[in-house]
């Protein structure tokens, strides 16, 4: 799993979840949630540690195991894709819907 990886990077680096959390911009408390699985990733951490740790392949990261199939489709096979590209065109989209809901309640006012 993702944060069982996540855990090994930052233990390969020397870092303690304090640090990690002051680098990525999270509380001590939040990055341990992630590092034991018991909290969802969201795009503002993996933004955020693609930049502070370039070094990090995020397809890696996020890639299933060997013989784990994440969509449960028997025989499925998918491309990796780049998830950073996926996910700032997913922000950029909710920008512009915030763009333009802005928009509509200036004008209904």
């Amino acid at each position: 799993m993702y944060n069982e990886k996540l855990s090994k990077f930052f233990k390969a680096k020397g870092l303690k979840q304090k640090e990690v959390g002051e680098i990525l911009g999270f509380s001590p408390a939040m990055i341990g949630r992630y590092l034991h699985g018991t909290a969802n990733i969201g795009s503002e951490f993996i933004i955020s540690l693609s930049k502070n740790f370039p070094d990090v392949d995020l397809n890696d990261l996020f890639a299933p195991e060997k013989g784990q199939n994440m969509v449960n489709e028997t025989g499925a096979l998918y491309e990796k894709r780049n998830i950073l590209n996926d996910l700032e065109e997913i922000e950029g989209r909710i920008h512009n819907i915030r763009l333009r809901l802005a928009e509509q309640k200036f004008e209904d006012n």
